[in-house]
């Protein structure tokens, strides 16, 4: 994948070194549940989904740029068939509380939403939060996306969850990336 270098952070490939850092924040109790996964429960549970996202190449490690050290993931994803016929992808995330509320996420899904639109030429990109996770809904809004729908997904209880679903295109983008605000983050 290529790297892409915001302000503070480099979003680059995932590496089994990452291991570590990945397992102290995927094991929380507060950190997969809001995205739909359960707590990961062993060291070897996240080398096997480390090594499936590094096999994978459709998520980048999210890393400050002073010292490397992972501190979340981002990826575009096309998640359903529909979405390859369209040319659209779902852009996910996640990032260890250690860093909620700092900006780092609305920068990270800033930078990938250039790559998307100007490097893979996407026509669309959704995005979608839990109604129960409002971090997520603040760093969707923060970042110019229209809400469309709800939507039922199964999370990783096999129970059903309701999904807010969000919508950008490549004209809002480049409509959005006219405002001072959003070109400064990127």
């Amino acid at each position: 994948m290529k790297t892409l270098v915001t302000k503070r952070l480099i979003l680059r490939d995932l590496r089994q070194t990452d291991l570590k850092a990945f397992n102290h924040y995927a094991k929380k109790p507060n950190i997969g549940p809001a995205a739909g996964w359960a707590p990961h429960k062993s060291l070897e549970e996240s080398h096997k989904i480390l090594s499936m996202m590094i096999h994978e190449q459709e998520v980048w490690g999210i890393t400050l740029k002073q010292d490397d050290s992972l501190i979340g993931t981002i990826g575009l994803h096309v998640r359903n068939f529909d979405n390859a016929i369209e040319n659209r992808k779902e852009i996910g995330y996640v990032i260890d509380d250690t860093y909620w509320g700092q900006g780092y996420m609305v920068e990270a899904v800033l930078k990938v939403l250039e790559f998307g639109f100007l490097t893979l030429e996407l026509d669309e990109i959704t995005c979608g939060h839990s109604v129960v996770n409002q971090r997520s809904k603040r760093v969707i809004e923060k970042t110019g996306f229209t809400y469309t729908h709800i939507e039922s997904r199964h999370d990783a209880y096999q129970q059903d969850i309701d999904i807010m679903m969000y919508l950008m295109t490549k004209k809002q983008y480049k409509e959005l990336m006219k405002d001072d605000k959003f070109k400064t983050e990127v």
